[in-house]
């Protein structure tokens, strides 16, 4: 495709990172009884790993494999911010004053999902769009 870029081996390293701390946090910090939470986080982990590799080894297959990943992990995102405001949603309408408490966790879990899990795979996007841009 090109030239090598440092930026994008940067990307790679940093989303091969994430994937790691995520499984670790899945496993170690917060592990869950639930299956199904654990299967989407390492369904995160590896689409992450991926990316990381893909943005490693800059060939045209491996970045379409990153900007697939990182366009996942934003729509993931978006996802999981509307869960979190429909569940804030959810406890401010049923437990009215106890309530509020919850809906503050919920909005502010909702606000570090944006940095945690969304802004890493939104710059690597943008990094995309120009690299793509610049080499037609």
């Amino acid at each position: 495709m090109g030239k090598r870029s440092v930026a994008s081996t940067a990307f790679g390293i940093v989303d091969l990172a994430l994937a790691v701390l995520y499984a670790f946090l899945v496993f170690r910090v917060i592990p869950s009884r639930s299956s199904t939470f654990t299967g989407i986080a390492l369904a995160a982990s590896a689409l992450l790993a991926g990316g990381g590799v893909g943005m490693i080894v800059q060939n045209r297959f491996g970045l379409v494999i990153a900007a697939v990943a990182a366009s996942a992990m934003v729509a993931a995102t978006f996802a999981l911010i509307l869960l979190l405001v429909a569940s804030a949603a959810y406890l401010h309408g049923i437990y009215d004053g106890i309530g509020q408490a919850g809906t503050a966790l919920a909005i502010i879990a909702a606000l570090l999902a944006i940095e945690v899990v969304g802004l890493v795979p939104a710059l690597q996007l943008v990094h995309l769009w120009r690299r793509r841009r610049e080499t037609r």
